[in-house]
């Protein structure tokens, strides 16, 4: 086991206010509409896991999808034939299991699609902890989650057995002014760390302080004057579509 599911749900239950006006998540919740509305196979009912009517724009009234926030066991005689998940399973322990369960859900040639971090995801931040742990206290500690590539998706696809699948991914740059932003928009997409084995205690004022120093140092903004005094931070997000 590598994730604490449940403090997985308490970040996201603790971010419910902040996650729809979250620029990241909205982007990647309108682009999964978008990908939805523009399937090439007609569907009648859906199912949406990930996230809450109110984060959706031109889905959150139609009465043939389900939206549920967190694992939906949908009764065994409803029929679904699309089914979307958001956000959630780049935090998955079982990533086989999971991703086949939900495959399961689908009628014969149903639909599948679903959105997740990858690798590239904040690589600057793990990068700029490792070297500032390694630097204070002689050794690193968990504190950016484990991401898939997106081969590993794609792999993962075929061996749940889906079809006709597509993977890309949109690749977000975002620039901060301080790494206190950074920090808290992680913290209002419920993305905060959930590693078993983090550390339970405050993190120091002056391993904030070292991080800070070497991300300044190595990832500062485009290059360009108006960001000569911001970092940049990757967010790889990765997207698959497949039938059953």
């Amino acid at each position: 086991m590598l994730f604490d599911i449940e403090r997985v749900k308490k970040n996201k239950i603790r971010s419910r206010e902040t996650r729809p006006k979250n620029f990241l998540l909205k982007r990647v919740f309108s682009d999964i509409e978008n990908r939805i509305l523009d399937l090439p196979n007609k569907w009648e009912h859906g199912l949406i896991e990930g996230c809450r009517r109110v984060d959706l724009k031109e889905l959150k009234s139609n009465k043939k999808i389900i939206v549920s926030e967190f694992t939906h066991n949908p009764d065994k005689t409803l029929s679904i034939d699309l089914y979307a998940n958001l956000m959630q399973l780049h935090w998955s322990n079982d990533p086989y299991t999971d991703f086949s369960q939900k495959v399961k859900l689908l009628n014969p040639k149903g639909q599948f699609l679903c959105c997740l971090f990858g690798a590239e995801t904040l690589n600057e931040l793990r990068d700029s902890f490792a070297k500032a742990e390694m630097k204070l206290f002689g050794a690193v500690s968990p504190r950016i989650s484990p991401l898939p590539e997106i081969r590993d998706v794609g792999n993962l696809a075929a061996k749940v057995g889906l079809h006709n699948s597509v993977v890309d991914r949109d690749l977000i740059k975002v620039d901060y002014k301080k790494i206190l932003d950074l920090f808290w928009d992680i913290k209002k997409m419920g993305e905060t760390n959930a590693i078993i084995g983090r550390s339970k205690n405050l993190t120091p004022k002056s391993l904030i302080h070292e991080v800070e120093k070497h991300y300044f140092e190595n990832f500062s903004g485009r290059g360009q004057e108006d960001y000569a005094q911001s970092i940049s931070a990757t967010f790889e997000v990765i997207y698959l579509y497949g039938t059953k």
